[in-house]
């Protein structure tokens, strides 16, 4: 039997102990300054924009997580012959293994799939946004840097110094948006992996049994 069925909830625990440890690793970045440091240099607000769009999205990751694992828990307790028919997956259970015509089963597990899966499509969506706006951060500061060689009319140390100075600024602008968005995108993306995974295994799951019910019938 499936390791999801035999601990419905074991998703979403899976999802606490992931957002926990990123909890963990956000507070020491903000215990040693590095979060302060960042936002600090950052004119243009597109980390915080980041950041903040990034914990949002990880607590719907967390809403559904939750919702998949609810859902598991109803396919268990329907296998157990004690279905909750206020739950989505209980109503498609039923569904299923009423229908016999293989191309209308097909098509109500192609309905079920999309009902697990719709809302990661948004997720994944973000999860992009997060590199674009990582990307466009790097040009606003690659153009900040370029920028502020117009202002040079001469070798002057003190025009030289203010050079540098903007230049330096342009820089970090353009490695910490990329970093944020980078590392961003890469943990929402394994996140709304594991979802997606988990969506696909409970339409197996379904379609199993199911075909196992209409089978004892």
């Amino acid at each position: 039997m499936n390791k999801m069925l035999q601990q419905p909830w074991l998703l979403f625990l899976q999802w606490l102990w992931f957002f926990g440890l990123l909890l963990v690793g956000l507070a020491l970045l903000w215990d040693n300054g590095i979060l302060q440091f960042m936002f600090a240099t950052d004119s243009t607000y597109l980390c915080l924009l980041m950041v903040v769009l990034f914990l949002l999205t990880c607590l719907h990751c967390g809403y559904r997580s939750w919702f998949l694992s609810r859902q598991s828990q109803a396919l268990w307790d329907w296998q157990q012959n004690n279905p909750d028919n206020s739950v989505l997956m209980s109503r498609y259970l039923s569904e299923l293994a009423a229908i016999k015509n293989p191309q209308e089963k097909q098509l109500t597990a192609e309905l079920l799939s999309a009902q697990l899966r719709g809302q990661h499509e948004v997720g994944w969506f973000i999860t992009g946004a997060l590199i674009k706006l990582g990307m466009l951060g790097t040009v606003i500061g690659f153009v900040m840097m370029l920028g502020s060689m117009t202002h040079l009319n001469s070798l002057d140390i003190a025009q030289v110094q203010t050079l540098m100075s903007a230049m330096t600024q342009g820089m970090k602008i353009a490695l910490n948006t990329t970093i944020v968005g980078l590392v961003g995108s890469l943990l929402l993306g394994l996140q709304y992996l594991m979802l997606d995974r988990a969506a696909d295994k409970l339409v197996v799951e379904a379609i199993h049994a199911s075909e196992v019910a209409h089978g004892a019938v």
